[in-house]
């Protein structure tokens, strides 16, 4: 009876420690593959893909790994605008979130959103832009 008392425990033992090792990577195999920050607008920006945002606050997620991401822009869980960007590294981190554009017609064209924190910078729109 003691033996079976022993191996009882000791499987139950090895059994937590499975279950908790199995909790830590089905943990990290969720984690997020994007990057997002809070970027406001000052006036209505249109994007290369054609979308238009009125001024506000949006969530950008920016997918990792990808030299041109398709970048979204979203307001309370909803994706609102879509466009694609290219990532250039930068030689330090972004002191503060800047967002560039150019006027066209009563919007506000956006070339490029340089997220504070980050050392990438992100290129909308062509190259003649």
């Amino acid at each position: 009876m003691q033996t079976l008392g022993t191996k009882s425990f000791a499987g139950f033992v090895v059994a937590i420690i499975a279950t908790t090792c199995l909790g830590f990577a089905a943990g990290g195999s969720h984690k997020s593959r994007e990057r997002g920050t809070e970027v406001t607008f000052a006036s209505q920006t249109k994007f290369n893909s054609g979308a238009t945002l009125p001024a506000g606050t949006y969530r950008m997620e920016v997918p990792e790994n990808f030299q041109t991401p398709a970048v979204t822009f979203s307001q309370a869980g909803k994706v609102l605008a879509t466009s694609e960007a290219k990532v250039v590294t930068q030689q330090k981190k972004n002191e503060t979130t800047e967002v560039d554009s150019v006027t066209q017609g009563d919007a506000q064209v956006l070339t490029a959103i340089r997220p504070s924190g980050w050392d990438e910078e992100l290129i909308f729109g062509s190259p003649g832009q």
